[in-house]
């Protein structure tokens, strides 16, 4: 699988990293096309740089939400959802 996800990074048929992490915020809030949410994954899954990256987001998110000691203005929530949605370089459905 590895080999076969690195051929298709390597022709551009696959994300490369800075794809990938476009692709971060709409992954993790599920929003991410079915067809994008695999080939993201099996980035993820072999990319050497990409897998603790990953690992350390859904970290920070994790304490995050554990912390709860402030509550983020919707404001703020809504206008970087927008943002990195905006920029996201990928088909919106």
């Amino acid at each position: 699988m590895k080999i076969v996800t690195l051929i298709k990074t390597m022709l551009g048929l696959a994300p490369n990293c800075e794809k990938v992490n476009q692709f971060l915020g709409d992954y993790m809030d599920g929003s991410l096309p079915e067809n994008l949410r695999t080939q993201f994954e099996e980035h993820i899954a072999m990319c050497k740089c990409c897998k603790p990256y990953m690992e350390q987001y859904q970290r920070t998110i994790e304490w995050t939400h554990d912390c709860r000691c402030n509550e983020l203005p919707e404001e703020l929530v809504e206008h970087t959802i927008s943002f990195l949605r905006k920029n996201a370089d990928y088909p919106q459905s």
